[in-house]
């Protein structure tokens, strides 16, 4: 976890500081040390070229590629490499997101791709309706921040998610929209029976019995209605829920019956 008491590495780049002392905003901030010192190297060696009118060399080029690559940056909060950093869809985008988070604006976060961290912690500060659902990963610590925000929280563009990610998001207090996943595990299905409040969870299209033994004692209306196949267990299992049960009018005739014939 990043806090703002915690020492900065020795490596790490900082913003010139701010004359009125305001916090500092984290975002793409070049790192100092070996790197940088080997990009600088490169760059004289190009500019003695020049200046020499003699042979810039392929190998010339390939050092300063490769040292560029080489620069970690400040992403959020979190050092990564350009190289990792390019990967990111939109990264300009999420940086200026980003930046409105820590400036306290969480109008744009349904755009956000991706969240540091520390960005996840800013965010658990806030309360009410959260939009995240264009994040398509989450780590286990990210989650784990997440898991302390107040109100709904809005994960449906997640497709997979670990069980310690899961385990962590049950804690959370409030609405849980989980709807990109197409399959959870057992123990992520038990670990989401203690979650307290909506939860979101339409893209499953089957459970497995000892999933919906666990989904049964979930306290709050649960959204299953991507549920195309079930067994007889799982529906009498079901049938015991007392949240409400959004689910199709088929699936919904079965879990019934368990309930008419109290079988």
């Amino acid at each position: 976890m990043h806090s703002s008491n915690m020492e900065t590495p020795a490596n790490t780049f900082q913003e010139i500081n701010d004359p009125t002392n305001a916090p500092k905003k984290h975002g793409l901030e070049i790192v100092s040390g070996t790197e940088t010192t080997k990009v600088t190297e490169s760059l004289d060696t190009l500019h003695h070229a020049i200046s020499h009118d003699t042979p810039i060399t392929e190998s010339n080029l390939s050092d300063l590629t490769t040292a560029i690559q080489g620069l970690s940056i400040d992403v959020g909060g979190t050092p990564m490499s350009i190289a990792e950093a390019e990967k990111i869809p939109d990264l300009k985008r999420n940086m200026e997101i980003f930046k409105e988070i820590q400036g306290g604006n969480v109008s744009n976060t349904e755009h956000l791709t991706f969240i540091t961290p520390l960005i996840a912690e800013y965010l658990s500060k806030h309360k009410g309706y959260l939009d995240l659902s264009g994040l398509t990963t989450l780590t286990d610590t990210a989650a784990e921040h997440l898991s302390k925000h107040k109100g709904t929280l809005d994960l449906e563009g997640l497709t997979t998610l670990s069980d310690t990610a899961i385990e962590s998001l049950s804690k959370h207090k409030g609405g849980l929209g989980l709807s990109g996943l197409t399959t959870i595990t057992d123990t992520a299905a038990e670990s989401l029976s203690k979650h307290k409040g909506g939860l979101g969870l339409s893209s499953l299209t089957t459970l497995t019995d000892t999933a919906a033994e666990h989904l049964s004692k979930h306290e709050g209306g649960i959204n299953l209605s991507g549920l195309t196949t079930l067994s007889d267990t799982v529906a009498e299992y079901l049938s015991k829920h007392v949240g409400g049960l959004d689910v199709s009018d088929d699936i919904l005739t079965r879990i019934n019956a368990f309930k008419k014939y109290g079988k």
